[in-house]
């Protein structure tokens, strides 16, 4: 099943935007898509300026805001299992292939808007897409559920290649230096997480991972950093991502209903079907489970994954 439907981003022009042509911002910015798209889009009146139509070579001011219509697909959200309900917050196991809350590229395939539609919620604890297992969403008092989440204790079960040693500490510093890759560098901040060997077989171990601070890939890149990569990790690992199958482009959305056909038939002509993010990657999954949390002095556990069977 699938969802499909028309949506428009609206976005204020950026300080780096100031003063350049408007082509010129959405081809450096917005590398999905090509120029030939973007004359077009702005031509039909899909891209405008203003609620407005303008030419390619309008030069942007910070008061202006753009608009992009298009049109989706995206899975159907898929059923979330709930661990706890509390006052302020619910616990949930995350599953691998889902993102934590909308973004760009996800409108509804989301946890978030799964259990809530669009009642305002956060995350207290955000988990990587390819990551499953305990997530934390509160509904009330943000600000109190973050302070907690800094005192709480967490567990993760990894799967990684080899045999792992029985405990290791790993204190080694993060830094961002490339897009959102990080890596272990003297420049970046302060990271310890501690490993402790659960079982393994002639090629694979399970290790407990227990994070001490809280930095963005922390025991993916820790892992890496000492030889032992997640299992399936197409950032931090050593494994080559599947080439993903570009499947046909069957949009069969009625732009006929719509004022202004002109410009909805150019939307559905540029409509990408399930050739995007969320139908790419829905099935994607390292081998890294959110497996305990001891949160607001209660305890949280997620099932275990199939892949932690060795």
């Amino acid at each position: 099943m699938t969802l499909k439907f028309f949506f428009t981003y609206k976005t204020n022009v950026k300080e780096r935007w100031k003063n350049k042509e408007l082509l010129n911002v959405l081809v450096y910015e917005f590398r999905n898509r090509d120029e030939a798209y973007f004359r077009d889009a702005i031509d039909k009146g899909v891209i405008k300026v203003n609620g407005e139509i303008v030419k390619p070579t309008k030069k942007l001011k910070l008061t202006d805001y753009l608009e992009h219509t298009v049109h989706m697909h995206e899975p159907i959200p898929p059923k979330i299992d709930v661990i706890a309900k509390e006052d302020d917050y619910v616990v949930v196991n995350k599953p691998a292939g889902v993102p934590c809350h909308p973004t760009g590229g996800y409108l509804f395939y989301s946890v978030t808007k799964s259990l809530f539609g669009d009642k305002k919620v956060a995350c207290v604890n955000r988990l990587d897409m390819p990551v499953s297992g305990v997530m934390i969403i509160t509904f009330n008092n943000l600000s109190q559920c973050m302070e907690k989440i800094k005192d709480a204790k967490k567990f993760y079960i990894a799967k990684v290649k080899g045999i792992f040693p029985n405990h290791i500490e790993v204190n080694k510093k993060i830094v961002c230096k490339e897009g959102r890759k990080r890596y272990v560098s003297e420049e970046g901040k302060e990271c310890l997480t501690i490993f402790d060997l659960i079982s393994h077989n002639e090629s694979y171990s399970l290790v407990k991972c227990q994070p001490i601070t809280g930095r963005t890939h922390q025991i993916r890149i820790h892992l890496q950093s000492i030889g032992f990569p997640i299992v399936n990790d197409l950032i931090y690992g050593d494994e080559e991502p599947e080439e993903i199958e570009t499947k046909e482009v069957t949009c069969d959305a009625n732009y006929e209903e719509f004022d202004d056909q002109e410009m909805y038939k150019c939307v559905v002509k540029h409509c990408k079907g399930e050739n995007n993010r969320s139908f790419n990657f829905k099935k994607y999954f390292i081998c890294l489970h959110a497996w305990k949390y001891f949160y607001d002095s209660k305890e949280y556990e997620a099932p275990l994954p199939e892949w932690c069977r060795l």
